[in-house]
């Protein structure tokens, strides 16, 4: 199995330096053999309501190309700390899942207190 699979929400999430970034907000399954990300789209809520969910939870706008490359390959939101504090990390920067925590490969963003 693939360390995504072993990811579920509200895992404490930590960066290749071991601090704490934040917790598992929503893990996304991708195909990586998919050539693209068509059939890949999550859920979305659209219109006004959509706008209005965005503004309030903080979700970034992505640029396309990197949107297209998360859902192809599967992806977990991060919820950092503060208002609005979300980040994604693929499915490749997954290092190792064990017991609660999911550890990255990554240096991101800044730790949590």
């Amino acid at each position: 199995m693939k360390p995504i699979e072993y990811v579920r929400e509200g895992m404490d999430v930590f960066n290749s330096s071991g601090a704490r970034i934040g917790t598992v907000a929503r893990v996304k399954m991708g195909d990586p053999e998919a050539i693209t990300a068509q059939g890949q789209q999550p859920d979305q809520t659209g219109g006004l309501i959509g706008a209005l969910m965005s503004a309030v939870d903080g979700s970034p706008s992505l640029p396309e190309e990197r949107k297209n490359r998360l859902l192809r390959l599967g992806y977990v939101e991060i919820n950092g700390p503060g208002i609005g504090n979300h980040q994604y990390e693929s499915a490749e920067a997954i290092n190792r899942v064990t017991g609660d925590s999911v550890f990255l490969k990554t240096p991101t963003t800044t730790p949590t207190a």
